[in-house]
């Protein structure tokens, strides 16, 4: 799992103090006048979010309990009071595992009560029970890059947020100036608006998580918005039936928004592995907007300081036909010019290359190309042009009119702006 992509909490930890050698993560902190706060051990709750899933029951009980034993032995010397916090989102990841995650969930409770060193307790519990150590201040991120990238910076999310900012004032304002209207409907009214500010909203705006729902999400938000003028007896602000969110087409590429070291195995390992990732969508750029028989629908594409890495998404029914028929081409637009290239029946990967490259096709394809082989230095400006090619003809580029345009920065010269 790479910390620095899945916003490791110490990230956030070590913005807020003096460093982490004086600010361990499993402890419980206090900020402010008595607001206890607990940092998430981001390892081990995304081993249940995400890998636990494909383990035997038994096999990932025994896999945590051993790493939270671990951890355990690892803090006895320097923290008498050790709190690991697992936290993740609890209706998610059960639908992955084998009957609904019962048999990962029964056998992991009972050993939890079964382990003589591990105590299960309530985070009230144990803010009452633990001396918290104080943080002087408090780095505003998210869990995700420790950044607000996926809330902010479209301009979905903007209007989101403006929209609620002008109807809290607006509630404000009336509640001030009407101190005989029914206070139960102000309180009525006001729910509607902390409904509003749940971060849920804007997860789904911009152009980070595009679902099959997206529509129905914006008219519930905005409903949720109107509904503070019904309760208040006055009209509806004409710009709420408006809806924000719009299914726009994606004519160029979006860049990626920091540094990312996805797993090379064919598969979206986990629903974040590229998230943060650039992108480019086939079907809706150029002049493949109206084709229905595409085979790559989308690219994506990100960095570390080893690699450049390209992912390929693909029409499902296709996917067959191309694991025997098709050659997949990269050609670089570099100052020397480079080309991969390999048929997607190959099963190429880092054991079996000389380092320059290395893939696997599956569901998706993931391909590895070493920065040092594209560029001199490992770092510049290139242009990727993607094709498909069947017994000697190209049958398919992406993109159609123009290469990628993508610069990749020298080592630890990356600045990255939320777009």
């Amino acid at each position: 799992m790479d910390c620095h992509r899945r916003g490791n909490p110490l990230s956030v930890l070590r913005k807020s103090s003096n460093g982490f050698a004086d600010n361990p993560l499993h402890t419980v902190y206090e900020y402010g006048p008595g607001l206890k706060l607990f940092f998430r051990d981001h390892a081990l709750s995304d081993r249940i979010g995400f890998v636990y899933s494909g383990f035997e029951a038994h096999r990932a009980v025994e896999d945590f309990i051993e790493n939270i034993l671990t951890i355990r032995k690892t803090l006895i010397p320097f923290i008498d009071d050790a709190v690991i916090s697992v936290i993740l989102d609890g209706e998610n990841a059960w639908e992955y595992f084998p009957h609904d995650g019962n048999d990962f969930l029964s056998a992991l409770y009972q050993s939890l009560s079964e382990e003589p060193l591990i105590e299960t307790v309530a985070m009230s519990d144990v803010a009452e029970q633990v001396e918290p150590r104080r943080l002087k201040s408090l780095f505003a991120g998210s869990w995700i890059n420790h950044n607000f990238r996926i809330w902010i910076g479209h301009h979905e999310d903007n209007k989101a947020w403006d929209l609620l900012s002008k109807t809290r004032d607006e509630l404000a304002q009336f509640e001030q100036n009407n101190p005989q209207f029914d206070q139960q409907k102000i309180e009525e009214a006001w729910k509607q608006i902390y409904i509003a500010e749940g971060s849920d909203w804007c997860w789904w705006y911009g152009d980070e998580h595009r679902g099959g729902y997206n529509e129905e999400f914006d008219k519930i938000y905005r409903q949720h918005l109107m509904a503070v003028y019904e309760i208040t007896d006055r009209e509806i602000p004409y710009e709420l039936f408006t809806p924000i969110y719009s299914d726009e087409a994606t004519i160029k590429a979006v860049m990626p928004d920091g540094l990312l070291t996805p797993t090379i195995d064919g598969h979206l390992t986990h629903f974040y592995e590229w998230s943060g990732s650039g992108y480019f969508d086939c079907l809706k750029s150029g002049g493949v907007i109206h084709r229905v028989d595409r085979y790559i629908t989308k690219v994506y594409f990100s960095y570390d300081h080893k690699y450049f890495y390209i992912r390929l998404d693909f029409d499902d029914k296709k996917s067959v036909e191309l694991i025997e028929k098709l050659k997949c081409q990269f050609k670089f637009f570099t100052p020397e010019g480079k080309i991969v290239e390999f048929e997607l029946s190959d099963k190429r990967d880092k054991s079996d290359t000389e380092n320059d490259y290395f893939f696997r096709f599956d569901s998706i394809l993931e391909v590895a190309i070493d920065r040092n082989f594209l560029f001199e230095k490992g770092f510049g400006s290139l242009g990727v042009l993607i094709s498909l090619w069947e017994n000697g003809e190209m049958v398919e580029s992406c993109p159609e009119n123009e290469s990628l345009k993508i610069d990749i920065p020298e080592i630890n010269k990356e600045m990255f702006w939320p777009s």
